[in-house]
């Protein structure tokens, strides 16, 4: 489907980035663009169609023998003589100073040209024995991120005048450490291997002195790569974690026309889609909020490039993501063929998603299908039990990504961990797959009052008493989690290896999969009598639900079945032996290698009776054969007289001062058969290990059941943990519009960085659609203003997630969306000022909120001038009070002139301020501020900033001088409204007594 490296940068960009960083070197820069330009023309001369001769004009100067790259280079064992030698830095010498000459390509040169014709896009990492290989371009990058050495061409690249490609080389073994470093720089690194060993050349290729066949078995980004290269473990490799930097990224395709937007996001490492279609505003806000939650590493954005090159870079500024693609706009007509195609042998599949989604949809589906294919993770669209809806706004709660980020959801905004945020509060998780579910249920807050209960209940449930299946349950995913065993990844690996015919999971990783999998359904068994008890005895449908699934689970056998194939003690062994010994063949006969296995024994039978002709030719009856390095079945005799022994015809594999190994005739010919039959043993276990896989993909679904059981009640157990600390009580939920009765409640997340409750002062609040329904808040700079709102926030959150809440009582009506504008920042990049980010975010939640929202302004004003910050916040909170949705609304401000809503609208806005205690000292200017942080009626004037400039450690004369000015400006003001008094009783006594009263009144109350 679709072509090849289409909207795919260039990997030349890469370096011209890293290379303009460095400082003054521009000179580098330069040489090394017309390096690439020279590159890219031979390519692209290659890619066009023109023969190998118009390829190789650019090439001149002959190799010398030494210098050719080909596979004769990798059997040089060591010699010094035949490398170049070594400069200062990071390079080697090897430029030849010989003039231009036209050069024939080595094959392998050929077959690199081949091969990165049709890869551009990509950094090429070239199996060469046993080593891997980057030349040319590709080289220069690795030799840089990885840091190794380079072995330059003319200039370190592919030009005129070189008289070899440039390249550098990575041990065979060591390939999966090099290849995530050079994935989390944001490269595409496409794997080629060599698909034969010499041995079955020598044996089954017409060609046995040609090239040997690569190709390319593997294609990786950072999202893309689920450890597939990574080396084989053994049995006592007791944990699986591994650098999972990447591992999880989703990746995201975007359909933007106008104001609708449809939106499909894919977690290659759990096979996870997530698809939504909205609407949305010129700024991206509804965007914006999914793309925080789903943090992609990856994005595709189909569309006209010029058109939608706003787009992309609000995307890149969200994300902070380079990685963007652009995919060109195709005819609805041509989106659905594409995805009929891709279903032709699961019709059902096809058509499920053809009626299901809407065309913006399914273009994103389409366009996903073909980018996944060359990673070969595509097959992920065949199950539909992964597929789920990111909003639902009749389940869940509605929360911009203004409001995720200014209540730190997943972020906190210190230095952007996790340490303090909502998330890490609640995360009690022990596994990798619970961890991911949880991360779900907080970015998405029910808004069903009997799904919250279920929640609630379920951890009452949970907590009730002592129950010996929890408990054990409780130890097996503690287990699980210091294990590292991800089993929803581990059983996607799984199905991408069966649909698509490649190993990405390896031998023990399969292993522990099954392995926990029946001791999970072997523990399910076991309490099957008291599960289903326990299961009449819950209030929580949610947790009957569960454990009904894991009735049904127990009854399977279907993975005891599948253990009973491996061979377990095979998994300390080595590679080879792992392969070979990883089934029992008693249960799991495979012919072909059976078939083998007879032959090599065979071999080595004969290969002992040669030992036994040898050792009566030689007189040695104890003579053994002696194995170095990787070279068996050698014959070693001491130097000297016992040389004059061997026959002439015996050949000499290597030696030492003090010895020789030879190999006879014989001997060599049976060898090279025994390394023929150990490759094709080999081939055959690989070959059986791939019809397994099938058998396990074909429970998929069953096992999938499996893990996701053990997800949910990792949450769950999760949330009891949280619950079941000091202080916290379960809410009561109520039918009535969004309403929240809190007595002394505490900010959850202060208290757990504190180090004890004790310290920290209890809030009540009280809000409710016809009493305090708009609370003014006023108070000190650092007063804990925001703290408390956020607070209330908060609490509201967990409350809805199923959580207990830290306070004495909690009586919570349901709320559909909280909207949070806080906090001062501007937006270089989208050419937004402080002042304008503000407004835009305060225009979206006007258009935005529900009678069932909360709505959190915090100085709303203040970016502007004091005369425009008064009036924009005395008319938006006027609007709040006065339109029809009536939310819940707290409104904290620096402007006490607001109080004046609290008498024109009694009961419904009530004035508050944080609670603060003066300390005058004998000679201070001004006096200390005390803070109280309790909520207290009533509105207060003074801001203390001058009390802020002291402890932020303002210089005293600053602050003095600022207070003088203070005052002087508070005098001013007093002097001016005196004037005016006294203007005015000027003015009546002038006046007839008649009206004397009336103004009389009003001057009184200028003066009050």
């Amino acid at each position: 489907m679709g072509t090849k490296n289409k909207g795919q940068p260039c990997i030349s960009e890469f370096f011209k980035k890293k290379e303009t960083n460095e400082n003054g070197d521009q000179k580098r820069q330069k040489t090394f663009t017309q390096n690439t330009e020279s590159i890219n023309s031979s390519l692209k001369a290659f890619e066009n169609g023109s023969s190998m001769q118009s390829v190789n004009k650019y090439r001149t100067t002959p190799l010398q023998g030494k210098h050719k790259i080909n596979d004769d280079e990798e059997q040089r064992q060591g010699n010094p003589s035949k490398r170049p030698k070594q400069q200062n830095g990071n390079h080697v010498i090897g430029n030849s100073k010989s003039k231009p000459d036209t050069r024939k390509l080595t094959p392998l040169e050929k077959q690199f040209l081949e091969l990165k014709a049709n890869n551009r896009d990509k950094i090429l990492a070239i199996q060469v024995g046993y080593k891997y290989k980057f030349f040319c371009e590709d080289a220069v990058i690795a030799s840089k991120v990885l840091n190794i050495v380079l072995v330059p061409g003319e200039n370190n690249s592919c030009d005129t005048s070189s008289d070899r490609f440039a390249y550098c080389s990575i041990p065979d073994n060591r390939l999966h450490i090099h290849l995530r470093r050079l994935l989390s720089q944001g490269l595409k690194v496409g794997v080629v291997k060599q698909m034969e060993t010499a041995s079955i050349k020598s044996v089954e290729s017409d060609n046995k002195s040609g090239l040997f066949v690569r190709e390319m078995t593997g294609v990786y980004t950072k999202a893309t790569y689920l450890g597939d290269e990574d080396p084989p473990r053994n049995q006592n490799d007791i944990s699986m974690n591994e650098d999972d930097e990447g591992v999880g990224d989703y990746i995201v395709c975007i359909d933007a026309s106008d104001k609708k937007v449809g939106l499909v996001a894919v977690q290659p490492a759990t096979g996870d889609i997530i698809y939504d279609t909205f609407d949305d505003d010129s700024a991206r806000n509804e965007l914006e909020t999914r793309l925080i939650f789903l943090n992609p590493s990856e994005i595709l954005i189909i569309g006209d490039e010029e058109i939608d090159i706003g787009l992309k870079k609000i995307v890149k500024i969200i994300t902070k993501s380079g990685n963007v693609i652009n995919k060109k706009r195709k005819s609805e007509s041509d989106y659905r063929s594409s995805i009929n195609t891709f279903f032709s042998k699961s019709e059902d599949i096809g058509q499920y998603y053809l009626l299901k989604f809407a065309s913006n949809i399914l273009s994103c589906i389409s366009e996903l299908l073909d980018y996944l294919q060359e990673f070969k993770l595509s097959t992920m669209f065949l199950i539909k039990d992964n597929i789920s809806s990111f909003s639902n706004a009749k389940k869940y709660m509605h929360l911009p990504g203004s409001t995720l980020q200014a209540l730190e959801v997943f972020q906190n905004s210190t230095d952007y961990s996790t340490k303090g945020t909502l998330f890490w509060l609640l995360d009690y998780t022990k596994t990798k797959m619970g961890k991911r579910l949880l991360k779900k249920w907080v970015a998405m807050p029910l808004v069903l009052r009997n799904l919250i209960q279920d929640r609630l209940d379920a951890i009452d449930d949970l907590s009730r008493g002592y129950n010996n299946f929890i408990d054990s349950l409780k130890n097996k995913i503690v287990k699980l989690g210091r294990a590292g065993l991800d089993l929803e990844k581990s059983l996607i690996k799984v199905h991408y290896s069966s649909s698509h015919n490649v190993s990405k999971i390896d031998k023990k990783e399969i292993y522990l999969l099954l392995l926990n999998l029946d001791e999970i359904s072997s523990l399910f068994r076991s309490f099957s009598s008291q599960i289903a008890l326990f299961k009449d005895s819950v209030n929580s449908r949610l947790l009957a639900d569960i454990l009904q699934d894991v009735l049904d689970l127990s009854e399977s056998t279907v993975v005891e079945k599948l253990l009973k194939y491996i061979t377990p003690s095979a998994l300390d062994n080595n590679q080879f032996e792992q392969k070979v010994y990883f089934f029992n063949l008693q249960n799991y006969p495979d012919e072909g290698i059976l078939t083998e296995l007879e032959k090599i024994k065979d071999i080595e039978k004969k290969l002992d009776e040669e030992l036994d002709i040898i050792r009566v030719q030689l007189n040695r009856p104890h003579l053994n054969y002696v194995t170095n390095l990787k070279d068996a079945y050698l014959i070693e005799v001491r130097n000297g007289k016992m040389i004059n022994d061997i026959p002439s015809d015996w050949i000499k594999i290597n030696g030492t001062k003090t010895v020789s190994r030879f190999r006879s005739p014989e001997v060599t010919k049976l060898y090279k058969e025994l390394q023929y039959h150990n490759d094709a043993l080999l081939r055959n276990c690989d070959i059986a290990y791939g019809r397994f896989l099938k058998e396990v993909d074909e429970n998929y679904a069953s096992l999938k059941t499996l893990s996701d059981v053990i997800a949910k009640f990792d949450c769950l157990f999760s949330l009891c943990d949280l619950s079941s600390s000091y202080g916290y009580s379960k809410p009561s939920l109520t039918d009535s519009f969004s309403s929240i009765m809190i007595e002394k409640g505490r900010h959850p997340i202060i208290e757990k960085l504190g180090s004890s409750t004790q310290g920290y002062i209890a809030n009540d609040i009280r809000m409710s659609k016809d009493n305090n329904r708009v609370l003014i808040i006023t108070g000190p700079n650092m007063g804990g203003k925001s703290s408390y709102v956020k607070q209330v926030a908060l609490l509201i959150l967990m409350a809805q997630i199923g959580c207990y809440v830290p306070c004495d009582k909690a009586t919570i009506g349901i709320f559909d969306s909280i909207f949070v504008r806080m906090g001062a920042k501007d937006d270089i990049l989208r050419n937004k000022s402080t002042f304008m980010t503000e407004l835009q975010e305060c225009s979206n939640i006007i258009r935005s909120m529900t009678s069932r929202s909360l709505v959190i302004l915090d100085e709303l004003g203040r970016g502007t001038g004091t005369n425009d910050g008064i009036a924009i916040a005395f008319s938006v909170l006027n609007y709040l009070i006065e339109d029809s949705a009536k939310p819940l609304t707290l409104f904290i401000t620096h402007f006490p002139s607001l109080h004046v809503f609290e008498q024109n609208y009694i009961g419904i806005v009530s004035n508050y301020h944080m609670g603060y205690v003066e300390n005058y000292k004998k000679g201070q200017e001004f006096p200390e501020v005390l803070f109280l942080y309790n909520l207290v009626k009533g509105v207060v004037s003074k801001s203390y900033g001058l009390n802020v400039a002291n402890l932020a450690g303002i210089p005293n004369s600053i602050v003095r001088y600022a207070f003088q000015k203070a005052e002087d400006m508070r005098k001013e003001k007093e002097e001016l409204n005196l004037l005016k008094i006294i203007s005015k009783l000027k003015i009546v006594s002038q006046q007839s007594h008649d009206k004397s009263k009336a103004q009389l009144e009003e001057i009184f109350n200028s003066i009050q």
